[in-house]
């Protein structure tokens, strides 16, 4: 191992370093920290250095609660505003490899590029991809209009800018930028698809387990949001600057135990985010890459099992909004938690993905987890251990039930699958059988199973003319 391997940066020189073939720098700003006036602001280039920086740990996370289990954050976490960073894992050899962008979920609120999971080296290792990983702003930090809108997909693009100006001497290829997402990360990704600031960044993107809500928040709504954010901290937006980051915390926990997970959000703005996805999509009027884009079968079992309250919370919204038809929609479910799963992460994707005016493969995870009883199924985030080939850690063993052998097949067919779309656009390798592209009226998709992978024509069919009828019904873009 040496920790003396220099990349040079527009801000400045870096060093990090390499053992076991893959070179890494940590904690690399790439905008300045959103502090002081520059708080709710969009981001501002990083301030220069002399000298080589130090990019051997992890930066500071965003803004954020230490309570969910799922997030990643440990004692030892440093929370900070100023969490601007990036992290970014290569090859020791050659040049011009394809990248990888990943944008972590965590509903808007939680999480960081800096997770163990995240950990780039085998896509590195397997593959010879170089692997970005980024921290943006988060909860009324990054989704708010406390300040400019949207500054948290601002913050993304601001590193996919950086990756364009820099990861040629960290060994990447520019011109080969794969944006990958998952949850928050994936509807995130489907928003910068609307966004004229994010055009060029990247070529190619995969959404997992998310694409955008079936209503998205306006910014009528967000408007109001602020109006009662602002009443609560007893503030004016010109005071925001000295209000206490653990008051905003605070607040936004109120707001969340009122409105649930869907309370944080990115807004059609009507500047930074011009339309919601599916409608710019429809007009033509977003970026065209080749997409890879799915779900997992049972997304909701998740939720249901750590925090039950959000099923009824689903349950209460849609009723509201399609009043007796919910009836006939839980008809064709086994439960509520599968009804919210479609209704919050497949049906979006795939009306996403049918508007969509450029390549698109679709798949749906279906390998089931034996932990907590059997109770998570084919759960939300399930896919990640296997998509990372990161079996070996903390948050794997906890959703694949201790004993993550039996998934080791199915875990190196998605990794090497998505490592082949971040290089040609095609997620096709000899492992899995030939993989459509998804078109009406067949809408083929790949079902990924722990026993063999199988191509279904119209996957969940039933349930999603159902879900178009009603939505149709009720304008819902």
């Amino acid at each position: 191992m040496t920790d003396h391997v220099i990349a040079r940066t527009r801000a400045g020189a870096v060093r990090g370093r390499e053992y076991d073939g893959v070179r890494q720098w940590l904690g690399v700003p790439f905008a300045a920290a959103p502090t002081g006036s520059r708080r709710f602001r969009a981001p501002e280039p990083a301030e220069p250095w002399t000298g080589e920086r130090d990019a051997l740990h992890v930066g500071p996370v965003a803004m954020q609660s230490r309570e969910p289990m799922l997030a990643g954050i440990t004692p030892s976490t440093v929370i900070s505003e100023d969490c601007l960073s990036l992290n970014v894992y290569a090859p020791a050899r050659g040049s011009g490899h394809p990248v990888i962008v990943w944008i972590h979920g965590g509903a808007f609120v939680m999480g960081s590029g800096s997770m163990p999971l995240y950990n780039g080296s085998s896509f590195v290792e397997r593959h010879d991809l170089v692997v970005v990983t980024i921290n943006y702003r988060l909860g009324l930090f990054g989704f708010s209009l406390l300040g400019d809108a949207n500054v948290g997909l601002l913050d993304q693009i601001a590193a996919l800018r950086w990756v364009q100006d820099n990861i040629a001497g960290f060994g990447g290829d520019p011109d080969r930028v794969t944006v990958m997402g998952e949850s928050a990360g994936a509807i995130s990704i489907a928003h910068l698809l609307t966004m004229p600031a994010a055009h060029g960044t990247f070529h190619r993107a995969i959404l997992q387990s998310g694409a955008g809500a079936l209503e998205p928040i306006t910014r009528a709504e967000a408007e109001a949001t602020t109006t009662e954010v602002l009443s609560e901290l007893g503030a004016t937006r010109e005071a925001l600057a000295d209000v206490p980051a653990e008051r905003i915390l605070a607040v936004q926990a109120s707001l969340m135990a009122k409105r649930g997970l869907a309370a944080i959000a990115p807004c059609v703005d009507g500047v930074a985010v011009p339309l919601a996805p599916r409608v710019a999509a429809r007009r033509g009027e977003i970026t065209r890459v080749p997409l890879l884009a799915g779900s997992n079968r049972d997304e909701w079992n998740l939720f249901d099992l750590m925090m039950p309250q959000t099923t009824a919370l689903v349950e209460a919204q849609l009723r509201g909004r399609i009043g007796t038809r919910a009836d006939e929609v839980r008809a064709a479910y086994r439960s509520w938690a599968d009804v919210a799963g479609d209704l919050v992460f497949r049906i979006p994707m795939l009306r996403l993905v049918e508007a969509y005016p450029a390549p698109v493969y679709v798949y749906r995870f279906d390998v089931a987890s034996p932990a907590f009883g059997g109770r998570l199924g084919a759960a939300h985030a399930l896919e990640l251990s296997l998509v990372w080939n990161r079996l070996a850690n903390p948050f794997s063993a906890l959703l694949l039930g201790g004993d993550t052998k039996p998934f080791e097949r199915v875990a190196l067919q998605m990794h090497d699958a998505w490592s082949a779309f971040a290089k040609t656009g095609s997620p096709e390798i000899a492992e899995l059988p030939a993989w459509p592209r998804y078109e009406v009226p067949r809408r083929a998709t790949m079902i990924i199973d722990r026993d063999a992978a199988h191509v279904e024509d119209d996957a969940g069919g039933d349930q999603r003319r159902l879900w178009d009828a009603i939505l149709t019904d009720n304008r819902v873009d």
